[in-house]
């Protein structure tokens, strides 16, 4: 069995639908051509043929970075009973041959769009090909997400799918609701730009067998649009995958790939309390973006409000270790906040927590109320305390936080009610909050922090790495069946496409809101 491990086999052999023989791609694949689907021939290189040079790049990384790494897999001799094995299987096929990633991860859509393929390889290059495949295992952009993911470097075997290439009249994907409506997203010729996210194609949504979309209509033709969409159904229905790939040549559709796509399913349309359209809501979420975490409620939002708004910290130069800076803060915090309840430290300071738990509830109306009459407070105590909370932020060691923060929902039902509302398409289902930040390029992110919403003109696949703790993306162009929208949907952070914000996020940083089901983003007001 262990030397099975290393047989290279065709796509009709029943263990290619095996994950650890085929990969998840070439698995899925394997799978749909035994269930009759139109997938083309092929064979598959198994992961663990990957084992070795994997193992040698791990052990160059540190000494000579992601590029020593690369170059050592495509350096690396491939063993001859694997090369023996290619030679006869590639006979049978006719070249040229796009060769494929077929990782173990891709099941997942964490890691859609993360490895390359090789087009145009003759049936001699095909070896070579593969090591260009493993190779991307440690290309920059794949490394950040195995930080992101917790994954060490080379862990997970990269398999390989030989195919004939394919030159499409037409391309796309094709992704099945939760309602049973398709939507199909196509374009002329090849679907890589489309499923890269260069460009945004045309869509149709197909109910019922009554098809929408008079621009995919007009381009590929009424019936072949309905027979891709016919096409996703069955799969799904055979296969349990909602989210296919797949092209037409000369009016032949062929399924390029399989998946599962999480979290399609609509949300619930959002409700909120009729309280946060309040002038004083949105200033209270302003502080509570501007002290956030655990440090912010414990030591600002229990009395801020009662100061006044244009406060600021004075310079603090601490004369003692973190600890106790911490012990000296808390302590001026409880008096401040005795302050401002007009109660015995104790009593201000849990009733405060009440009302700041209560202002996160669906009923924040009687917080609203109790946080607008607090009384005035020693500014020249509220000053030294927040120069003392900037140096906490700026010394803090803990762990960086994931996840949405306790904040998140009220700032997302504030901004649905009094921010200035954009809209824009549906992408990932789901509601985000948080500061908005204009990228141009993946290469320049060291503006962006955790719970931001991401903004940027095309949902290219190297921004992958910053939704693993992102509040939302929003791209001004895409379609949502890119990469990166299927990345959203795995770590279910929300989306909206095609929604022209860019001239107002490129002056600034602004919080907001985005409505991933309504599509439709709101952004504070200056």
């Amino acid at each position: 069995m262990t030397a099975d491990r290393y047989r290279v086999r065709g796509l009709d052999d029943p263990s290619a639908a095996d994950v650890a023989i085929g990969g998840a791609k070439g698995a899925g694949l394997a799978r749909a051509r035994a269930a009759g689907f139109p997938v083309l021939d092929g064979f598959v290189i198994p992961p663990a043929c990957s084992e070795e040079a994997l193992s040698r790049a791990v052990e160059v990384l540190d000494s000579r970075g992601t590029g020593g790494s690369r170059m050592a897999i495509i350096g690396h001799p491939l063993a001859d009973s694997l090369v023996e094995q290619i030679e006869p299987l590639a006979a049978s096929l006719q070249p040229p041959f796009i060769v494929r990633s077929s990782s173990v991860l891709e099941g997942s859509g964490q890691w859609s769009g993360a490895f390359t393929s090789v087009p145009e390889v003759l049936p001699g290059e095909i070896g070579q090909a593969a090591k260009s495949v493993w190779a991307t295992s440690f290309s920059i952009e794949v490394l950040e997400r195995f930080e992101t993911a917790e994954l060490a470097p080379g862990s997970a075997l990269m398999g390989v799918l030989v195919q004939p290439e394919v030159q499409p009249d037409y391309g796309g994907a094709a992704i099945v609701g939760g309602d049973g409506a398709v939507t199909v997203n196509a374009v002329k010729g090849s679907p890589r730009d489309l499923m890269a996210g260069w460009v945004p194609g045309v869509r149709a949504v197909v109910e019922e067998g009554v098809l929408q979309g008079a621009e995919c209509a007009d381009l590929m033709g009424e019936d072949q649009a309905l027979a891709i969409a016919d096409m996703a159904l069955r799969v799904e229905e055979a296969l349990g995958y909602n989210l296919i790939e797949w092209a037409l040549v000369g009016g032949d559709p062929i399924l390029l790939q399989v998946q599962r796509s999480a979290g399609h399913e609509a949300e619930e349309a959002m409700v909120v309390p009729a309280a946060l359209a309040h002038p004083f809501a949105l200033e209270f979420i302003r502080l509570a973006q501007r002290y956030p975490g655990a440090i912010g409620d414990e030591l600002v939002l229990g009395w801020l409000s009662a100061a006044p708004a244009d406060l600021e910290g004075s310079a603090y130069t601490p004369i003692s270790d973190r600890d106790a800076v911490l012990d000296e803060a808390r302590q001026i915090a409880a008096t401040l906040t005795a302050q401002a309840w007009g109660k015995p430290e104790n009593q201000a300071l849990a009733q405060a927590e009440l009302v700041l738990r209560r202002m996160r509830s669906d009923r924040p109306n009687e917080s609203i109320d109790a946080l607008r009459e607090l009384q005035p407070v020693d500014v020249a105590l509220a000053q030294r305390l927040l120069g003392m909370v900037k140096y906490l932020f700026a010394t803090d060691v803990a762990p960086p936080r994931r996840g949405m923060g306790r904040w998140e929902p009220v700032l997302a039902g504030v901004l649905a009610l009094q921010g200035d509302v954009h809209e824009g398409e549906p992408g990932v289902g789901g509601v985000g909050a948080g500061r908005m930040v204009w990228l141009d390029s993946s290469k320049q992110t060291g503006h962006v922090q955790p719970r931001d919403i991401i903004v940027t003109q095309y949902p290219l696949q190297n921004f992958s790495p910053l939704l693993w703790d992102a509040a939302g993306i929003v791209t001004v162009g895409g379609a949502p069946t890119a990469h990166l929208f299927e990345v959203a949907r795995s770590l279910t952070v929300p989306a909206v496409i095609n929604c022209p914000i860019a001239d107002i996020v490129k002056a600034g940083p602004r919080l907001g809101m985005l409505d991933g089901d309504a599509g439709r983003v709101a952004i504070a007001k200056d």
